[in-house]
């Protein structure tokens, strides 16, 4: 019985609290008390900042945005402000966004659909509401609410929390193990071997190429075997996680291309006419801010051609709209067929078209719109139906710049607008400048048929 249980003591571990042991509780004692206390007052102090960074980030992106929307929330365009307000809350930081009119009414709602933004209810939501006013020549023409999530700061924050301890304890471990160089010897020399293994035995995709050669029987040997054990199974995981990485990729990017062709084919859609194909009077606006702007910059010329369909009505009273339909599409293919390729067409609405002829001046407009003119007289419309239909046209012309003056958009699509209706109130079938009508005001006389029209 004595022996047995002489032998059973010699195989269980003996444990004994000497100096390594004692050594290594006081400095892991120094350690929680200094990781703690450091921890606790940098991450305050990364709280501050963060709280501080988040509210100059919300008034930028709320300046910004606000300054985006003017127009929009001006011209009542609901779809352009929703689409934007998407946009943003689609974004981590933004949970939510709703612009509203001067009058206070909603004009596009984002995000958390039951937040209340004049409640508490921001705050309980996690959210850092602002609020900016939208103008327009520092007239208020609506208001702009943000609410940005300061979940993200909750994650950097715990990210920064273990960032800094880990930090701060190999601070204070080189400094304890300063103080004992002998315990330095005994633990740095073998991790120092196994880290030199690591680093030269870990590919570029972090995986390990071998197993750490240990031999010892100590904790470094049986924390060496552990080791490997864990480095297999990780290597394992890296590539299933790299495997599903890589097929999470295509799909992406499958779908990021299905995304950019719809964004296409939505913005094409947004500035052509669905009838004629042509562009439509919104893109039509956007090409004369443009080339209004060029030409009063550089002084190149440039010239507005509006065409309005003579009897248009009668067609359609007389024919049916059917046939009115195919007039138009026939005027489109006319026009299309005896333009210069960088011209820009487009239906105005109704029977009327524009026409943004670049870089022609009044001599060049006044040729092209006469040889338009004379086409459309010659040639039959609607070549569908039995019955040969013949039309006409009246056609106002404005060219920039003239009188060496800047001329804004507005004035000159009212100048064109003027010239179309001199010809359509004078015999129709013509053309007019609207300089010739000018001529006339200034001198107080009757234009001449070559004055004011071509043929």
């Amino acid at each position: 019985m004595t022996a047995l249980t002489a032998e059973h003591a010699l195989k269980m571990p003996r444990f004994r609290f000497g100096v390594r042991q004692k050594v290594l509780l006081v400095l892991l004692t120094v350690l929680l008390v200094a990781l703690s206390v450091s921890g606790w007052m940098a991450l305050r102090e990364e709280k501050a900042n963060l709280l501080k960074e988040i509210d100059q980030r919300g008034s930028y992106i709320g300046r910004f945005v606000a300054k985006a929307l003017a127009y929009s929330v001006v011209g009542y365009d609901y779809h352009t402000i929703q689409l934007l307000l998407d946009e943003l809350t689609a974004a981590q930081e933004i949970d939510y966004a709703k612009v509203t009119n001067a009058k206070g009414n909603t004009m596009g709602e984002s995000g958390s659909a039951a937040l209340d933004i004049d409640t508490e209810q921001a705050a309980k939501e996690g959210l850092v509401m602002f609020t900016h006013d939208i103008r327009i020549d520092n007239e208020r023409v609506g208001t702009l609410y943000l609410g940005l999530s300061t979940a993200h700061i909750m994650e950097r924050l715990e990210n920064q929390k273990f960032a800094l301890l880990k930090r701060e304890s190999l601070i204070i471990l080189l400094i304890a193990l300063g103080e004992f160089l002998a315990l330095s010897y005994i633990i740095i020399r073998p991790v120092g071997k196994i880290t030199d293994f690591l680093r030269r035995n870990v590919d570029d995709d972090g995986l390990l190429v071998s197993d750490i050669p240990m031999v010892s029987n100590d904790e470094f040997g049986q924390l060496a075997q552990q080791f490997n054990t864990l480095g297999n199974q990780l290597n394992e995981a890296n590539k299933k996680l790299q495997s599903k990485i890589e097929s999470a990729d295509r799909r992406l990017l499958e779908t990021n291309q299905q995304l950019k062709q719809l964004n296409d084919e939505f913005k094409l859609l947004s500035i052509t006419d669905p009838l004629t194909g042509l562009f439509n009077r919104r893109h039509f606006d956007e090409i004369m801010e443009t080339e209004v702007g060029l030409s009063n910059r550089h002084g190149d010329p440039n010239s507005i051609l509006l065409i309005d369909i003579d009897h248009f009505k009668g067609i359609n009273d007389t024919y049916g709209h059917y046939v009115g339909d195919l007039v138009l599409k026939s005027m489109t293919k006319l026009l299309q067929d005896n333009l210069r390729h960088t011209d820009a067409i487009c239906r105005i609405g109704g029977e009327e078209f524009a026409v943004l002829c670049k870089r022609a001046d009044k001599a060049g407009a006044m040729e092209i719109a006469e040889k338009l003119r004379s086409v459309v007289e010659a040639t039959p419309m609607a070549p569908e139906t039995d019955d040969e239909l013949m039309i006409t046209i009246s056609v106002g012309v404005a060219s920039v710049p003239y009188n060496a003056k800047n001329v804004s958009p507005k004035q000159l699509y009212k100048d064109v607008d003027t010239a179309m209706y001199y010809s359509k109130n004078n015999g129709r079938n013509r053309v007019t400048h609207i300089s010739d009508l000018y001529q006339e005001d200034s001198t107080d006389t009757e234009p001449t048929e070559n004055e004011c029209s071509r043929g």
